[in-house]
């Protein structure tokens, strides 16, 4: 058990051990997780927080006001009425649409209609649940977002194993996952793959996608049942030359019956609206039997669980995928100011100034960048940076921090990195 739960029940039995005599084994094994979220809380008040996997300008977040001014524009029956388990079904097709329309090798026939949920997360429980025995195993890479472990292992008693995407200069490498694979023996696996990834912001190439592939191809040819859940959820913010459609469109290519390929993406980072929680899923099949099959299983979790997602924001997404010429031109422009972040950043980081303070990983895409911090704890120096810097970052591991540029000004980046280094020297 979790030691955070652990210490959670030791609570309940000094307070109310009756209490704890009720609770399920999930109950007695959930517990907060001390990672991005509580790293975030405690960084609220600095100058410079760069915790957060949202993007902001100096003085607001970034948004769209094409997205922000449509509750104006929807009629009563668009606000206030339960939405369907599945989702409104005209936001469903639309959704779809730009899904054919940015992944032109993915053909309308090979998948599901997207069903929404209550943004990605949600769409993560959902595959846990329609698909996650106590036992199974769940391949992430070690550089993951900690909500899997919650999700996956807490909740679900999944095994899950690891392996590197990056190598010892980080740099980042397929090695690691094509070896896992390969050497992989039972007859089922779920595999998470999430590119941009978080907490790293790496996207692969062409190149390294098609080894990727060709692994997860190999294995189901061997007989294992490979259940492929691509995390989307920072999909489109690219800034380098990198495969641009999703990890979802080149497996679902593979027509390979032992391999089901899953989708999750939503609204949440694509169009700057993290609190709106839509979110979708869709399944890589092209059985019309199979489709009906999982979409009615899926309706029965969400029934099951939250009733429906939240009408207002559905109906608000559905307007501006129906009015998207200037909404459009704002998410480019935010798109735009990230990844003017994106260069400064990248600058900066690798200046041989710092090359005694840290490693960085490979980045080039998404929010966040990560860095292997040289001779300090990296709770440590988060903390310190609170402190005397008055700059928020997320301590990773035993060795890692993240940095959100999405929340930081580019021309305060500089200042930024600069104050991670002297940190650093003060630790020392």
């Amino acid at each position: 058990m979790n030691p955070l739960a652990q210490n959670l029940n030791d609570q309940l039995v000094d307070a109310r051990p009756e209490i704890l005599s009720m609770l399920s084994s999930l109950g007695q094994a959930m517990y907060y997780p001390k990672g991005i979220l509580s790293q975030s809380a405690e960084a609220k008040s600095t100058k410079y927080n760069a915790t957060i996997g949202m993007a902001t300008y100096k003085d607001k977040k970034m948004y769209a006001d094409a997205l922000y001014g449509v509750y104006n524009h929807l009629s009563p029956d668009e606000v206030f009425p339960y939405a369907p388990p599945q989702g409104i079904e005209g936001l469903r097709d639309l959704w779809q649409q730009k899904m054919l329309k940015e992944n032109p090798d993915l053909s309308k026939e090979s998948i599901s209609r997207p069903i929404v949920t209550n943004a990605l997360t949600h769409g993560l429980s959902l595959v846990a649940d329609l698909f996650i025995e106590n036992g199974d195993t769940l391949l992430l890479p070690s550089h993951n977002w900690g909500n899997y472990k919650l999700i996956f292992n807490t909740r679900h008693s999944a095994n899950i194993e690891t392996y590197s995407i990056f190598d010892h200069e980080g740099h980042y490498t397929t090695n690691s996952l094509v070896s896992t694979l390969k050497n992989y023996n039972q007859d089922k696996v779920t595999l998470i793959l999430n590119y941009p990834n978080n907490p790293t912001g790496y996207t692969p190439t062409s190149e390294e996608v098609a080894t990727i592939v060709s692994a997860i191809e190999e294995l189901a040819n061997k007989g294992t049942k490979v259940i492929t859940v691509v995390d989307d959820a920072y999909y489109g913010l690219f800034y380098e030359d990198v495969y641009k459609q999703s990890i979802f469109t080149a497996i679902n290519n593979l027509n390979n019956s032992n391999i089901l390929p899953i989708r999750l993406d939503g609204a949440t980072k694509e169009f700057f609206a993290w609190g709106l929680r839509v979110g979708f899923i869709t399944f890589g099949i092209n059985n019309e039997t199979a489709k009906d099959v999982l979409e009615a299983k899926v309706k029965g979790l969400i029934r099951s669980n939250i009733s429906s997602g939240p009408m207002p924001s559905q109906s608000a997404v559905k307007y501006v995928l129906e009015n998207h010429e200037q909404f459009d031109k704002e998410i480019q422009h935010n798109i735009d100011t990230l990844h003017e972040r994106y260069k400064v950043t990248k600058d900066v980081v690798y200046d041989d100034k710092y090359k005694d303070h840290w490693q960085a990983y490979d980045f080039n895409s998404g929010y966040f960048m990560a860095i292997k911090v040289n001779g300090v704890n990296p709770e440590e120096l988060r903390e310190h940076l609170i402190n005397k810097y008055s700059i928020g970052v997320i301590a990773l591991n035993d060795t890692d921090i993240r940095i959100a540029f999405s929340c930081v000004e580019k021309d305060d980046i500089p200042h930024v990195f600069d104050s991670i280094a002297q940190a650093i020297d003060d630790l020392k």
